[in-house]
């Protein structure tokens, strides 16, 4: 760690468990889920300039659930999860992705994976729409980086803690509600448990989040007007915030284990989701680089310039 900001700075292999809890109600829709997904992170080298990974789907199961739809939809996610079930990256230090070095085997598997996704909601025609779009992301790279950007590991893996100098207050994030009926910007403050750079073996993070600014009357009605047939949307005094705890490991700068809350409460009955994250490290199989990895490893910090990494060249 250098300078105040966590990075991926050594070359490590580490498993991942994400287990995703929701509970929502959306006036007569109850959900409530529990999910599991599992890769491998490799950080093959880091540079100044850019860090250089692979990223392998392990598992994805839908673990619990009281409502159809959601098994419906979990089908789907596990037929699309293929499409990114292999990944070769370069990501900057924040990361945002540079370069998808493996562009042509994710476009290959769009084929395949589109009949699996198409099978999987045969009787749900709503969701051949989610089909339909995805057949307009894999005509467009760019947009290809925005859906992998958007997943379930990188959202959170890469959300809050890196290319960032800590302390933090940030008031320039915009996300969609739970809806994706209206979006506001958020007020993002972060602090570590250790003054960085550090000796410690290990730092702990907290970031707590906010809407920036108060929530409008119109925003309520753009955002739950669908409900205004069963509530009084002028009433509406929504609760949203987010609140997340990482714990880095400081040799290699890896999360070892986070835990990120997502509450949005419209009404404390009829209209809410809650959504928990719980990211744990495991099987660590971490090892020093070979002397010849090292000396790669150097050849490339000295001449980070040796490649030019953008998304619109490939």
């Amino acid at each position: 760690m250098q300078n105040a900001y966590i990075q991926l700075k050594k070359p490590f292999s580490a498993k991942y468990t994400l287990v995703i809890e929701t509970d929502m109600i959306a006036a007569n829709v109850n959900m409530q889920s529990k999910a599991k997904m599992r890769w491998e992170f490799k950080v093959i080298r880091s540079t100044p300039n850019y860090v250089e990974v692979e990223l392998t789907l392990l598992d994805n199961t839908l673990l619990e659930s009281n409502n159809e739809m959601l098994k419906d939809l979990a089908a789907m996610s596990q037929a699309f999860s293929k499409m990114y079930s292999e990944l070769h990256l370069i990501l900057d230090h924040g990361g945002k992705i540079l370069e998808i070095l493996n562009m042509d085997l994710i476009l290959d598997k769009w084929g395949h994976t589109k009949k699996e996704m198409e099978a999987a909601v045969a009787h749900s025609p709503e969701a051949k729409d989610v089909i339909l779009l995805n057949d307009g992301i894999f005509k467009d790279k760019k947009k290809v980086k925005a859906a992998i950007e958007a997943n379930e590991f990188f959202s959170i893996y890469f959300m809050y803690v890196y290319g960032q100098k800590f302390p933090y207050s940030l008031k320039d994030q915009v996300h969609n509600n739970f809806l994706n009926t209206a979006s506001l910007q958020w007020k993002c403050t972060a602090k570590a448990s250790e003054r960085l750079p550090t000796k410690e073996p290990e730092v702990i993070v907290d970031v707590t989040a906010e809407p920036y600014g108060v929530l409008s009357s119109s925003w309520n009605q753009k955002a739950y007007g669908s409900f205004k047939e069963v509530m009084d949307i002028s009433k509406i005094k929504t609760d949203l915030s987010k609140k997340a705890t990482y714990k880095i490991d400081t040799e290699t700068g890896k999360i070892t284990a986070a835990v990120i809350k997502h509450r949005e409460i419209a009404d404390k009955d009829r209209l809410f989701n809650k959504m928990t994250y719980t990211l744990t490290s495991d099987h660590d199989t971490q090892k020093p680089p070979t002397p010849k990895e090292e000396a790669e490893y150097k050849k490339q910090s000295k001449n980070p310039n040796r490649r030019s990494f953008l998304i619109d060249d490939m």
